[in-house]
C-alpha cells in the first residue's frame, strides 16, 4: 500500500468576548477581556491504541506486511536467531489440577469432579491401554487407531478404590485434545489441529499459524454414559493457551492469515509492486480469523479495534517481523457462547492470568539490547491498561510460569539477562509494576537484584524455581549450592531478601505449605529428584528440616514434575498434607545393565501446625510399566482411594497400600 499511514488528532479551541455597558457614561473603559476556553486535553494514550471504524487498523497490518517483507528480502529470508539457553491444592476432599493461581483453573488431559475421571489422549496418540500390559522397555507405537482420539469418561467409586468405564466421547480425526476444563455437569474439550503442542513461540516465522483450527468443544455430562453435545466454537488458528475463571473460559489463539497472490520475500521492483496491488485489494475479513458458533459464522472482532502499537509512543521499538493475529476470547462455561473478545496485532508469546489481569509479554531478542515487552489488560473486560518495557528475559512455558504473578494490583515478574561477562554472566531481577490511575501506562514501582548489595544469586548462578505468594516471594538460584531466597513484597516499591539459606542441590518447584513451612521440589546434589522440606518461621534463618531422594539406591532419577507441574499431584488437610511424584530410575542391579523403573511415589507432610516438627514421611510406591513415566503422567486422589495415569498404564487402589492398585480393566 502506497503511502505513509497518518493519524488525525482533532482539537476545538472556543473564543467568546463578552461585553458590558458601564454607568450611562457610553465609553468602552467597561469592556470585559476576551475570555478563552481551554479545550478539554485529548483522552491520553497507551503503547497499544486502537481506532473507530475507520480503515486505520487495516491500513496498519497492510503497512505491518509490507516491513515484513522488505525485511525478509534484506535477511535473505532468515529466520529470526532462538533465545539462548542457560548451561548447565485443593481442600474439596479431592485433587485437582496443580495450578499457578489457586483461583485460575488450567486445562489438562485428566480432570476430575469427584465422581467423573476424564480422560484425554496425549498428544503422541498413546495415552494409556485399557487392558494390562507385560512389563516391558520398549513401549507400544503410537496408536493410530482413530478411536484413540476419544475421551473417556470414568465413574469413581472411592470407597471401593475403583472405577469403571461410562463413557465415550469422540474427537474428530485431524484433532487432537489439548486439555479439558470440568465442573459438576459440564465438560470442555480444547482441541487443535496444530502438530507443535500447546505454545507457539518455538517458531521462529508465521508460516507455522497457517491454516490451523481450534476448538472449544461442550458436553453435558450430567449422565456420563450419554455426554451430550452442548456447544461447539471454532476459531481459524492455533492455541496458545487458555484458562477458567469461574464460569468463564478465556482462550488466547493466534492466527497467520494466507493473502493470496503476496509474495512473502520481494526481489524486484516488480514483486514489490505486486505486493502493493495485493494488498490494495486487501479487507479485514480477508485478514480476521474466521470464527464459527455451532457452525454458523460470528464475527466478535473488528480489525480496527485490534489493539496496535503507536509508532509515537516513546516505547514503541521497530517491528520484530510478526505478521500474526492473537486472539482474546471469553466464553461461557454453560452456552458456549462468547462473551468478550479482542485481538493483538503485535508479538505475543507468554500469558499470564491473575485475579484482576491478563500479561500478555514477549521476549525481544532481535533486539540488540534484548528486553522484555509486557502489556496488561483487565482479564475480565480485555481494557488496556498499559505495557513497560523490562531488562532481561522473562520465560514462559512449564514451571517458568512461576516467574511472574498478580497480587493486590500489583504485578511482580523475574527476568533473566546474559550480560556478556564470563565471570558474572547471568543477572536476576525482580520488578513489581502497577497500571497508572490517569493513562494506559504501567509504572515500575521497584526492582530487586540492580544493587550488588541486593543480587540475586552469586556470579553465574542460574535461575530455577520460583514462586510468588502474597506478599512474599521464593527463589532459587543454583551453580553449585542452592541459595533459597525468602523475598518481602509487602511495599512493592521496596522488595527485600529477608533470608538466604544455602544447601546442595536445587529446586524446580516451590510450593508454600503454610505461612512457616516451602516444600521443594527439584533436583539432589547428585541430580536425583529430592522433597526439601524448609521452616520459614523465621524468615531472616530458613532452614532445611525433611530431605527425602528419589532413586537414591539407583544410578540415575528423574521426575516429569520438576518441569511440567501438572504432574505432580498435592491435597491439602488439617493436619496433614498428601503428595505425589512421578519418577523414573534405573542403573547397574546386581550386576547386571540397566534396568530402569517408573514410579508413583506417595508422601505425607506432618505436622504442619507445629513447624519444628513437621516432616516429609515417604507413605509407599505404585509401580508403573517401565518407560511410562513422562509429562502426561497424572494422580488423583479422593479422601482413600489412588488413580493412577500414565502412557500405557491406568491403575487404581487405596493410598494406605499403594502397592496393591490394579488396573482399571472395562467392565
Amino acid at each position: 500500500m502506497k503511502g505513509p499511514i497518518s493519524h488525525y488528532l482533532i482539537s476545538t479551541f472556543c473564543l467568546a468576548f463578552l461585553s458590558a455597558c458601564g454607568g450611562g457614561s457610553g465609553g468602552g473603559d467597561n469592556l470585559l477581556p476576551p475570555a478563552v476556553v481551554t479545550p478539554p486535553l485529548p483522552d491520553p494514550t497507551g503503547l497499544w491504541v486502537q481506532s473507530e471504524d475507520d480503515g486505520a487498523g487495516l491500513s496498519s497490518y497492510a503497512l505491518t506486511l509490507t516491513e515484513i517483507a522488505v525485511t525478509r528480502a534484506a535477511m535473505g529470508d532468515v529466520a529470526l536467531e532462538a533465545a539462548p539457553t542457560a548451561d548447565g491444592g485443593s481442600n474439596s476432599g479431592f485433587s485437582t489440577t496443580y495450578t499457578l493461581e489457586s483461583s485460575v483453573d488450567e486445562y489438562d488431559i485428566v480432570k476430575y469432579n469427584g465422581s467423573i475421571l476424564a480422560l484425554a489422549p496425549s498428544r503422541s496418540g498413546c495415552c494409556y491401554v485399557i487392558e494390562p500390559l507385560a512389563a516391558s522397555s520398549v513401549l507400544p507405537a503410537p496408536n493410530e487407531d482413530p478411536s484413540a482420539h476419544n475421551i473417556e469418561l470414568f465413574v469413581t467409586d472411592p470407597q471401593s478404590g475403583t472405577a469403571s468405564l461410562a463413557g465415550i466421547i469422540e474427537l474428530e480425526g485431524d484433532e487432537s485434545a489439548e486439555g479439558m476444563y470440568l465442573s459438576e455437569n459440564r465438560l470442555q474439550a480444547l482441541t487443535s489441529t496444530a502438530w507443535w503442542g500447546t505454545f507457539g513461540d518455538r517458531l521462529t516465522t508465521s508460516d507455522g499459524w497457517m491454516d490451523q483450527r481450534v476448538s472449544l468443544l461442550s458436553f453435558d455430562v450430567s449422565d456420563p454414559q450419554s455426554p451430550a453435545p452442548v456447544s461447539e466454537l471454532t476459531i481459524e488458528g492455533a492455541l496458545v493457551t487458555s484458562r477458567r475463571t469461574g464460569n468463564e473460559i478465556h482462550i488466547v489463539s493466534r492466527h497467520a492469515p494466507i493473502i493470496e497472490g503476496l509474495i512473502p520475500s520481494p526481489q524486484t521492483e516488480e514483486e514489490v509492486a505486486n505486493n502493493e496491488a495485493v494488498l490494495a485489494e486487501v479487507t479485514a475479513e480477508d485478514v480476521l480469523p474466521e470464527i464459527l458458533l455451532n457452525g454458523e459464522p460470528t464475527s466478535p472482532l473488528t480489525l480496527d479495534q485490534c489493539y496496535r502499537v503507536d509508532p509515537e509512543h516513546p516505547l514503541a521499538l521497530p517491528s520484530s517481523g510478526d505478521s500474526t493475529l492473537t486472539t482474546l476470547l471469553t466464553v461461557s462455561a454453560e452456552t458456549g457462547e462468547i462473551l468478550r473478545s479482542a485481538c493483538i496485532s503485535e508479538p505475543v508469546s507468554g500469558v499470564y492470568m491473575g485475579e484482576r489481569f491478563m500479561a500478555l509479554t514477549h521476549v525481544r531478542w532481535d533486539l540488540e539490547t534484548g528486553g522484555t515487552m509486557i502489556h496488561v489488560l483487565e482479564r475480565d473486560s480485555f481494557e488496556y491498561l498499559g505495557s513497560e518495557r523490562v531488562d532481561g528475559a522473562l520465560y514462559s512455558g512449564g514451571n517458568a510460569d512461576f516467574r511472574i504473578s498478580e497480587s493486590s494490583g500489583v504485578l511482580r515478574l523475574v527476568t533473566t539477562e546474559w550480560t556478556d561477562n564470563p565471570d558474572d554472566a547471568l543477572k536476576h531481577r525482580l520488578f513489581t509494576l502497577s497500571p497508572q490511575s490517569d493513562a494506559p501506562e504501567l509504572e515500575v514501582l521497584g526492582v530487586l537484584g540492580d544493587a550488588e548489595d541486593s543480587r540475586i544469586g552469586k556470579p553465574n548462578e542460574d535461575l530455577y524455581g520460583v514462586r510468588f505468594m502474597a506478599d512474599r516471594a521464593y527463589m532459587v538460584t543454583f551453580e553449585r549450592t542452592d541459595p533459597l531466597y525468602v523475598i518481602d513484597l509487602s511495599t512493592p516499591s521496596r522488595p527485600e531478601i529477608l533470608g538466604e539459606l544455602e544447601v546442595p542441590g536445587f529446586s524446580d518447584l516451590l510450593h508454600e505449605v503454610s505461612d512457616a513451612l516451602l516444600l521443594g521440589l527439584g533436583s539432589s546434589e547428585r541430580r536425583h529428584p529430592k522433597l526439601e522440606l524448609y521452616n520459614i518461621s523465621d524468615v531472616a534463618s530458613p532452614i532445611s528440616q525433611s530431605l527425602v531422594e528419589l532413586g537414591s539406591e539407583l544410578d540415575w532419577a528423574y521426575s516429569p514434575a520438576q518441569y511440567n507441574r501438572y504432574a505432580l499431584t498435592y491435597l491439602s488437610g488439617d493436619d496433614t498434607d498428601r503428595l505425589t511424584v512421578p519418577y523414573a530410575t534405573g542403573g547397574v542391579v546386581d550386576g547386571i545393565c540397566c534396568p530402569s523403573f517408573d514410579r508413583i511415589a506417595l508422601f505425607e507432610i506432618t505436622g504442619k501446625r507445629t513447624p519444628a516438627e513437621a516432616q516429609i514421611v515417604p507413605v509407599g510406591e505404585v509401580s508403573l510399566t517401565p518407560g511410562s513415566v513422562d509429562g502426561d503422567t497424572r494422580v488423583v486422589l479422593d479422601s482413600d482411594a489412588l488413580y493412577v495415569i500414565s502412557r500405557v498404564d491406568f491403575l487404581s487402589g487405596f493410598w494406605s497400600n499403594p502397592e496393591a492398585a490394579v488396573s482399571v480393566t472395562p467392565d
